[in-house]
């Protein structure tokens, strides 16, 4: 009994440093745990933090960039827009200076021709009966006069045809397609509507214009035979087309000076401009001019 009594009091301090060797164990257990979870927390925010300065970084850059991005396209915007400004000024002065010269063609030069032209006819009138050579000179400045004054008409109708003032956008139309047919063989019609002389003088001008290198390119490009030109208005706009039965071509490669110019001219009115064109299909320009209600 006493042995056994002994055992188990052996027993019980076994237990109890056991128990307390445990605890020691639990509790620096505790404060490793501890350690690590404070280290895991500091890593934890100093990466949210180096997250949040990163992208409030990429943020700031970004709209930087945009604000810089706004800036140059407005710019491009306004260059834009001075540019078709500049155009359309060209143009109006173009025309009025090709206005200018016409006019002092026909009314200065011109007269003056004519007057010469007179004046060799009185010279060959007056001229005697013997004086043979005298008239053959007489008659070759008649005719030089002549042709002279010939010139100087083709040109200022060229320049500004003054039916297009005078008489209206039709008539013009019509006379050009005379013109053209008499010096290249061209078929030419003009379907026009007469309310068209009662369009404003910028719509009539672009349309004679457009109309006219239009015709001239089928003159030169398109071995056509026959070439219609329509000009309708509707309620709210005017609309026209040119349209051969040439060769044709590719309208997505080919752009010369001419396309571009009618071009400017029609967008300078606000205007829709299309060339429909296929390799041996002939080619269609076709125009929309808006009118103001």
């Amino acid at each position: 009994m006493r042995r056994r009594t002994a055992l188990l009091n052996l027993i019980d301090r076994i237990d109890q440093l056991s128990t307390l060797e445990l605890a020691s164990s639990d509790a620096k257990l505790s404060v490793a745990f501890d350690r690590l979870r404070l280290h895991l927390m500091l890593m934890l925010a100093v990466t949210l933090g180096a997250g949040l300065l990163l992208a409030a970084f990429t943020i700031w850059r970004t709209l930087g960039l945009e604000t810089e991005l706004q800036k140059r396209y407005e710019e491009g915007a306004e260059a834009r827009r001075e540019l078709t400004d500049l155009s359309a000024r060209l143009v109006s002065a173009q025309e009025e200076e090709r206005r200018a010269i016409s006019r002092e063609l026909h009314d200065e030069v011109g007269q003056s021709l004519s007057a010469l032209l007179m004046e060799a006819g009185n010279a060959a009138a007056s001229a005697r009966g013997d004086s043979a050579e005298v008239r053959r000179h007489v008659e070759s400045i008649k005719k030089l006069a002549e042709a002279s004054v010939e010139v100087i008409r083709n040109m200022s109708l060229l320049l500004r045809p003054s039916m297009l003032d005078d008489f209206g956008l039709v008539p013009a139309l019509e006379w050009q397609a005379r013109e053209v047919s008499k010096r290249t063989g061209l078929r030419v019609h003009v379907a026009a509507e007469e309310s068209a002389d009662q369009l404003p003088d910028e719509h009539k001008t672009c349309i004679y214009r457009v109309v006219q290198e239009a015709l001239h390119n089928c003159a030169r490009h398109s071995y056509a035979r026959s070439v219609r030109v329509q000009v309708r208005q509707e309620p709210l706009k005017i609309v026209f087309s040119v349209e051969d039965d040439g060769r044709g071509f590719d309208a997505r490669r080919v752009r010369g000076l001419g396309l571009v110019g009618m071009q400017e001219r029609v967008h300078h009115l606000g205007g829709a401009f299309q060339v429909d064109s296929r390799p041996g299909g002939g080619t269609v320009v076709a125009v929309e001019l808006p009118l103001a209600g």
